[in-house]
Order: C-alpha cells, then sequence, then structure tokens
C-alpha cells in the first residue's frame, strides 16, 4: 500500500457517504494512537461538525486558515477536539460557501486557489499522523487539490448511479493529478446481491476500474450515533469496518470483514 499521510476523500456523488468515511477513517486513525487532523472542506453541504457534535463548540473554521497571517502557529487554535476519548484527533470545520465567495471576491482569487493555498499550509504543518479531508459531491474542489494529497479515497454506494460517479471521479481525479486511488464502498447489503442481484465488490472494482480499499457494511446504529454527533459503539460493523481500512492503509494485511461475525464467514458472497 503506498503512502497514506494526507488523504483526500472524495465523489462525483453527493449522499454516498464521504463524510461518514472521513470521520470514520479519522477516528479510527485515532484509536491506533495517532495524531490525526480531520478537515471539512465540503463547503456548500458542510455537515462534520454536526456528525461530530461540534456545531456549537466551532468558532473558527476554514477560512481563518485561509486568512491566517501566521498558519503554522494559528492551526492548533483554529482546530477544535471533539471527543473526549481521542484527545489527538482534532478538526477544521467549513466555513459558509458566502464567506468564500466573499473571500474570493476580496483577493481576486478563485475559491478552488484559496482552498489550494488552505492544504498547502495543512500540508506544512508536521504535527499530525495523518491529515484527512473530506470534499462535497462534485469533482471541482478534489480536482483543484488532488495532487497535493498522497492517496485519494472514491466513495460509492452499492448503487448502479454511485458507481458510475466513482468511475468518472476516478477518471477526473487522475488527470488532476491524484496519485494513488482506492474505492470504499459504504451501505453495502450483502442479502441484496443474491436476492436482488445488486452489485458485488467485483463487479464495482470492474466498472469503477478501481482496487478496493474497503467494504463498510449497512449499519443501523450508524445513522443513530451521527445524529446525535457521536460515533458509533467500537464493536459495530461501520467501526470494524473503518478499523480494517485504516489497517490497510497502514500496511497490514486485512481481509475483507474481518472481525464482522457471520460477515465474515459468508464473505465470499459479497464477490
Amino acid at each position: 500500500m503506498p503512502s497514506s499521510r494526507r488523504l483526500l476523500v472524495a465523489s462525483a456523488k453527493g449522499g454516498v457517504g464521504k463524510s461518514t468515511t472521513a470521520l470514520g477513517l479519522a477516528a479510527a486513525f485515532a484509536e491506533r494512537n495517532e495524531r490525526v487532523l480531520l478537515v471539512d472542506f465540503d463547503i456548500t453541504s458542510r455537515s462534520l461538525d454536526m456528525l461530530t457534535g461540534a456545531s456549537d463548540m466551532t468558532v473558527r473554521d476554514i477560512a481563518d486558515l485561509i486568512t491566517s497571517d501566521d498558519p503554522a502557529a494559528d492551526i492548533r487554535r483554529i482546530c477544535t477536539h471533539p471527543f473526549e476519548k481521542y484527545p489527538e484527533l482534532s478538526f477544521i470545520a467549513a466555513c459558509s460557501p458566502e464567506r468564500l465567495s466573499e473571500l474570493s471576491r476580496h483577493s481576486e482569487k478563485t475559491e478552488e486557489m484559496l482552498l489550494r493555498e488552505a492544504v498547502v499550509r495543512l500540508c506544512g504543518c508536521g504535527d499530525y499522523d495523518r491529515i484527512i479531508c473530506d470534499t462535497g459531491g462534485g469533482c471541482r474542489i478534489p480536482a483543484a487539490v488532488a495532487d497535493l494529497f498522497d492517496f485519494t479515497v472514491i466513495v460509492s454506494e452499492q448503487s448502479m448511479t454511485s458507481i458510475r460517479a466513482a468511475e468518472y471521479a476516478a477518471s477526473c481525479l487522475e488527470r488532476a493529478g491524484a496519485r494513488q486511488m482506492r474505492l470504499v464502498v459504504c451501505g453495502f447489503d450483502l442479502t441484496s446481491v443474491r436476492r436482488e442481484k445488486r452489485a458485488g465488490v467485483i463487479e464495482m472494482i470492474d466498472r469503477c476500474a478501481l482496487p478496493c480499499l474497503g467494504v463498510v457494511p449497512y449499519d443501523r446504529k450508524l445513522q443513530k450515533a451521527q445524529d446525535n454527533g457521536r460515533l458509533p459503539d467500537a464493536g459495530s460493523l461501520s467501526a470494524a469496518a473503518y478499523s480494517n481500512i485504516a489497517a490497510r492503509l497502514s500496511g497490514e494485511e486485512t481481509p475483507l470483514f474481518c472481525g464482522m461475525g457471520a460477515l465474515y464467514r459468508r464473505r465470499a458472497l459479497a464477490l
């Protein structure tokens, strides 16, 4: 597995699990005692502040990093630490689209240029073992910054429209200079592969032309946890899935559905 200190999470389609994946990986790396910086670049539909329960504690955001005269010193001031369990997990919220547009007008730089400068500032900070950036649906922002990351996670659901969007995103980001890309499948329903003839893992890989980094099973507990701004329990299916993905990104050989009981025993059906 190639280097993955700087991770970009992207897809051409909204609502496929990008923010869930960015947060899930951040928590999984923090569980491994790594210093993690999670950044929300989903300007139009920002949600990580809600998923982390950090809405009320967030007073600064990515725009403050863009306008900072001393970003190296200010990154820690801009961050919040939403989870008591993971004091080494830091979070920077997205700004509103109106604020980014205003900064663009005043600076006479495009929004893409401003966000690219923000990534450069983040990457110049040596305080973190992993930097994970979430993006919104579409390729405009990911394409503007893709070459600055050493690994891109393309997220897809099991639907055919999602698979096509992942294929399109991979094509766009490859042209934009993305170095390494892998597919993460969210909301995977094993029973539907047989009963409803929905796409299995191999079919999704073939359609996207992307190696599979991991599969996150459908998990009812995940939605409930996110609605309350907290992480799913450590024993949940989604937590186990993101732990497996973090292990693979750390160079460890981890089988599909490892640690997921019946799903692991039936993993051949997922293919």
